[in-house]
């Protein structure tokens, strides 16, 4: 099976009546994850990333039924009635991104954008340091996000997020992406990408992976009203 990975801009949520249709279309567990958030930002993050579950629902012959979540022991939400079809979440910027697969998966996405160097020493190991030390100096923000999606979508395919810390495990990236440490306990598989100014990456439990990327138009999810 293909591992699918839906991108949507949320910028258009601005608009009132757009922002409505999506929130009616929430569940009502996405409804109050919402409505915690106190930025409208983060709000139309929320909804346009569950907006983007329901279109991969659809197209994959299982919408018309409502979104019901459980919840795994470090907190990684699976459907109810999963019955193979895995899926992650994640959003930055103006961007929601889905991935979808018939094994554990992990997603992340993340804006490129200036960061302080000593965040580094916090997230990579000293083998990923020494990499990006050896790095050009303009290409080193560039890498720390390389380095960083694939981490994040790594620790959620494991199903673990933040609770397994990213300097638990390290990535090598040439030949191939492979990580190694205590808590990988099977194959992995890494597909990454860019677009516009925002990284990617998605981890799969398997040996390979394939992928097919959408970008779905924010209004196609809200019924184009």
């Amino acid at each position: 099976m293909l591992t699918r990975i839906y991108f949507t801009c949320v910028s258009p949520l601005a608009d009132e009546r757009l922002y409505r249709s999506l929130y009616a279309a929430a569940s009502e567990q996405r409804r109050q994850k919402t409505d915690r958030y106190r930025f409208l930002k983060d709000r139309m993050l929320s909804l346009g990333a569950e907006g983007l579950l329901r279109y991969a629902l659809s197209k994959a012959g299982r919408g018309g039924k409502a979104i019901s979540y459980r919840y795994g022991a470090h907190q990684k939400p699976n459907l109810s009635d999963a019955d193979g079809f895995f899926f992650n979440l994640s959003h930055a910027g103006d961007y929601a991104m889905l991935a979808v697969s018939d094994a554990e998966v992990g997603c992340d996405v993340e804006k490129i954008r200036p960061v302080d160097l000593r965040l580094f020493s916090h997230v990579l190991t000293a083998d990923e340091q020494s990499v990006l030390t050896a790095a050009p100096e303009e290409e080193r923000n560039a890498l720390f996000f390389r380095y960083w999606v694939l981490k994040e979508s790594c620790m959620k395919a494991l199903g673990k997020g933040f609770f397994l810390d990213p300097k638990a495990f390290s990535l090598t990236l040439a030949p191939a992406i492979c990580a190694s440490g205590a808590d990988i306990l099977g194959p992995l598989a890494f597909a990454e990408g860019v677009f516009s100014g925002y990284r990617y990456a998605v981890c799969r439990s398997g040996e390979d992976i394939q992928i097919q990327t959408e970008t779905v138009p924010i209004e196609e999810l809200t019924g184009g009203i």
